[in-house]
Formats: C-alpha cells, sequence, structure tokens
C-alpha cells in the first residue's frame, strides 16, 4: 500500500467533520419534518388509517437514511473508487430490471418492488463514483477526445438512454448536467463541452418531442406561461395559487388550503414548495434556498480542499446534484420547468430519494474529514479498472482549486541544489581568500 493510501485510510478524529455540512443537512431535515406532516395531515385523515401515516412513513425512511449517512461517513471515501465499476453494473442491471418488471404508475415505470424503490435514485450517485473514478484516471488525456469525450458520451448515452425509457426526463437531465459539470471541472476542453453539450440538447429536444408524455408537460408549461388563468394543468395552476397566497410572509404553519384533497396533488413531497410558500411565506421560501446555498458553499468548498482528483471531483459532483435537484424542484413550482416528480431533498416525502440524499451528504462528509490534508508523493496507484493514478496536479489542470501550495516534483529538486551550490561556493572561496592573501604575506 502506497503512502497516499495509507494517509486516507487511516481514521482522523471525529473534529475533522465539517460541522458546518452537518448544521445545515440538520435544519433542513428537521424542517422537512414539520412541512412533511404539515402538508400530509388532511390527505392523511381522508384516506388512510391514522392522520400520521405519512409522517410516520417519512420517519421511517429518514431513519434509513441517517443510517445510510452515518455509514458512509465512517467509510473512507476511496473505497468507493475500488467499486466503481461493480456498482455501475449493478446500477446498470437495476435499471433494465425496471423497463421489464418495473411498476406502471402515473403513465411511467420508475419502480420496483410495489413502488417503494425507485433505481434511478441510486443511479445518480453511483454514475457520479465511476466518472470521478473515470476521469481521476484518464488525466490530462481527457482532452484527448478518443479519450475523453467518445468514451463520455458513449456512457452518458446508455445511462440516459435507460432512464428516458421508463420515462424519467428530469432525473436524466440531473445525471447528464452533473456528469459534465464534473467532466469540464477535470481538464476538459470548452470545445468539447460545447460539442458534447450541442448534442445532448438535441437529443433531448428529439426526446421531448417524440415522446407524448414529455410533449403534454411542455405544451402545458408552455401555455400556463402564456396565459396563467387558463392553464390546462392543474399542478401548474395550484402550486402558482399557493404561492400567490402565502405572499411575503404566509397564511401561518398549517393554515394553508391548497394542501387539501382535491387541490395540490403530491403536496408533500413533489409540491412541498409551494406549501411552503403558502404557510411561511417569501421569508419561508428564501429560508430554505439560503440553506441550499449554504449546503453548496460547504461541498464546493470541501471539494477545493480534498487532496486527491477523485475525492475532489465527487464531492463537487454530489454538490452539484443535490443543488440542480433542489433548484429543478423549485422551478417546477414557480413555473418555470415542466412537473417532473422530483423532490427537494432532505425536504421532501420520500422513500429512495431521502436514503440516496443521505447517503450521498454521508459520502460527502467522508471527504471532509481529508480536507485539507496534503498527501505524500510516492509511486502512482492502480484501481481495479486497470487505471493508473498520476498525483501529479500540475499535469492534469483540474479547475478545482486547491488549498495550500503543493510540494515541489523531483524534477525541480535538481534545479534548485544546482543553483545552490555556486552560490556556497562564492562565499566559501571569498571567505577563503583573505587567509590566502595573508599566508602570501
Amino acid at each position: 500500500m502506497t503512502a497516499i493510501n495509507q494517509k486516507l485510510t487511516s481514521r482522523p478524529s471525529a473534529r475533522a467533520y465539517d460541522w458546518g455540512l452537518i448544521t445545515v443537512i440538520t435544519a433542513l431535515l428537521l424542517f422537512g419534518g414539520v412541512m412533511v406532516f404539515s402538508a400530509s395531515f388532511p390527505w392523511a385523515m381522508s384516506y388512510q388509517a391514522t392522520p400520521f401515516f405519512y409522517i410516520l412513513r417519512h420517519l421511517q425512511w429518514m431513519a434509513l437514511g441517517l443510517a445510510a449517512l452515518v455509514t458512509a461517513a465512517s467509510i473512507p471515501y476511496t473505497v468507493w473508487e475500488r467499486w466503481s465499476v461493480p456498482l455501475l453494473a449493478i446500477g446498470l442491471l437495476a435499471l433494465m430490471a425496471v423497463i421489464f418488471l418495473g411498476d406502471s404508475r402515473f403513465g411511467a415505470r420508475r419502480t420496483l418492488l410495489g413502488g417503494s424503490v425507485q433505481p434511478s435514485e441510486p443511479v445518480k450517485i453511483i454514475v457520479l463514483i465511476y466518472i470521478s473514478t473515470w476521469l481521476a484516471s484518464k488525466g490530462s488525456r481527457i482532452r484527448d477526445i478518443n479519450y475523453g469525450l467518445i468514451p463520455f458520451g458513449i456512457l452518458m448515452g446508455v445511462v440516459a438512454g435507460l432512464i428516458v425509457a421508463q420515462p424519467d426526463i428530469s432525473t436524466t437531465i440531473l445525471i447528464v448536467s452533473t456528469a459534465s459539470i464534473i467532466f469540464f471541472l477535470a481538464g476538459a476542453e470548452i470545445r468539447q463541452i460545447l460539442f458534447g453539450g450541442s448534442i445532448a440538447i438535441g437529443t433531448f429536444w428529439l426526446v421531448v418531442t417524440r415522446n407524448s408524455y414529455a410533449q403534454e408537460r411542455v405544451s402545458a408549461l408552455m401555455q400556463s406561461i402564456q396565459n396563467p388563468l387558463s392553464s390546462t394543468e392543474h399542478q401548474i395552476a395550484q402550486a402558482s395559487e399557493a404561492l400567490v397566497t402565502g405572499g411575503p410572509v404566509g397564511a401561518g404553519l398549517g393554515k394553508a388550503l391548497e394542501k387539501f384533497p382535491g387541490n395540490l396533488p403530491l403536496s408533500w413531497s413533489d409540491n412541498i414548495f409551494a406549501i411552503v410558500g403558502e404557510e411561511l411565506g417569501l421569508i419561508g421560501t428564501l429560508l430554505v434556498i439560503l440553506l441550499f446555498a449554504l449546503f453548496a458553499y460547504r461541498g464546493l468548498r470541501i471539494a477545493s480542499r480534498t487532496p486527491d482528483m477523485f475525492g475532489s471531483l465527487l464531492a463537487a459532483g454530489i454538490t452539484c446534484l443535490i443543488t440542480l435537484q433542489a433548484l429543478l424542484h423549485i422551478a417546477v413550482v414557480v413555473a418555470v420547468a415542466p412537473p417532473t416528480g422530483i423532490t427537494l431533498p432532505f425536504v421532501s416525502f420520500g422513500g429512495s430519494s431521502m436514503v440516496t440524499m443521505l447517503g450521498a451528504a454521508g459520502i460527502l462528509l467522508s471527504i471532509s474529514r481529508f480536507q485539507g490534508w496534503q498527501p505524500t508523493r510516492g509511486p502512482s496507484r492502480k484501481t481495479n479498472n486497470n487505471a493508473t493514478f498520476d498525483l501529479r496536479w500540475g499535469n492534469r489542470r483540474t479547475r478545482v482549486s486547491r488549498a495550500g501550495g503543493s510540494a515541489p516534483s523531483r524534477k525541480s529538486s535538481p534545479g534548485k541544489r544546482a543553483t545552490r551550490t555556486p552560490a556556497r561556493s562564492a562565499k566559501r572561496s571569498t571567505a577563503r581568500a583573505p587567509s590566502r592573501g595573508r599566508s602570501r604575506a
């Protein structure tokens, strides 16, 4: 085992965790628990045996998610690097199982086991782990189209194709967008991003125009933008009504009207931000946005101070994924994006989504234990996919900044010794010259 592996797999003290990030996640979970109970209470009284049905299930999934967070935070993040290929294989098999064995709900086939498990949720993190491993192993070679853009495009095409087949356009957009961001941060050229992005946009446009499910959602959004009062999309109209009713300070906690049956559908999960706006007003919505802004800041700070490239890319990817999902959820509620079924991370009621987001946060906390550490320069190491890692950051040209200066390379050491030797010899010669003169005198 190399020096870098020995240093990263050691167990630092608990004080090394990013407690700022833990505070933000805790605040979002507590806030989400209150809002889920407030938004689901009328529906539970009308359609379930107990008015606490949804909040009890939410707390159960939250407990599983917290267990996943603690487990992931205690595991050195380099373990995920070694298991990236098996995890990707499992994720692809699960996506294929959804297509053939999934449960059909609301015109889509996205879940397994009676609707309790949505494989596309953990696949979000699995793809980030694999992409981070792959990009770190390639180094500066990703600027070569044969080593960078083409393999990246093939992988994204396979994953996106399996998720679009469900169909789940919003999750596909999240995965491709986040993967493209860390592809850029790893050192890809701008022209590669522009070329690949144009192909991706064109492909999504064809999917939206050819898929009746996606076309109906986009048509409803365009109609609501042109004439909000005559919108035929019930969800868009009711969500907008909730935000307008809330005003600056809101109607008060528990006093929302849109959460009652017959109004806003799935107000405790897909549209919980609208209930926040109706009950707590503009102040409550800005508080949620502020918490996610703090989450993004802490996550990117961890990414910038992580000693190795894999951890840096993975931290940036997890941060971008959770932040982009929150922005997409908010965009749907304010009628900027079509209805997608995307939950608000850490806040909405959710099963696999809650567990996945908390597990991802645990990985981010695991990475935070090593932020600011300076790895020892040693021989290159290999991963399970036979990818050689070179830890000379100057050759990689990543766009994630590093904290502190890097250690000098071996090539520069001889040069420094060469420059110091003449100076020392000159001092010695000047010091010896008077003694020689005195002896001759």
